[in-house]
């Protein structure tokens, strides 16, 4: 399936032909359950477990997708984005929700 690996609340506008538009897709082709985790961990939507797992949990319901591999696919690529060289990322924080989400 073709995914947009970099779909976040910056990245959807309110727009004037649409209610909502996506901007600065990143394409790629993968498993549905792997295009939820940039929504999952944004920050910007609420910073909280709650608002996390929340997130996770009302995506997989809705689209129908497998909660435990999309869980995963979070958790990892969470991770993966929690550093910035030796700064520490504020994903840290929602890899171990999602750890604990399991």
């Amino acid at each position: 399936m073709l995914l947009n690996q970099d779909l976040h609340a910056s990245n959807v506008l309110s727009s004037a032909r649409e209610p909502w538009l996506a901007i600065d897709p990143k394409p790629l082709v993968g498993e549905r359950a792997f295009g939820l985790a940039p929504i999952v961990r944004d920050y910007e939507l609420g910073h909280g477990e709650a608002q996390a797992i929340g997130r996770l949990d009302r995506l997989c319901e809705d689209l129908g997708i497998d909660r435990e591999r999309a869980r995963r696919w979070a958790l990892g690529q969470t991770l993966a984005w929690a550093f910035d060289g030796v700064r520490v990322l504020p994903h840290v924080e929602t890899s171990r929700w999602l750890a604990r989400a399991g």
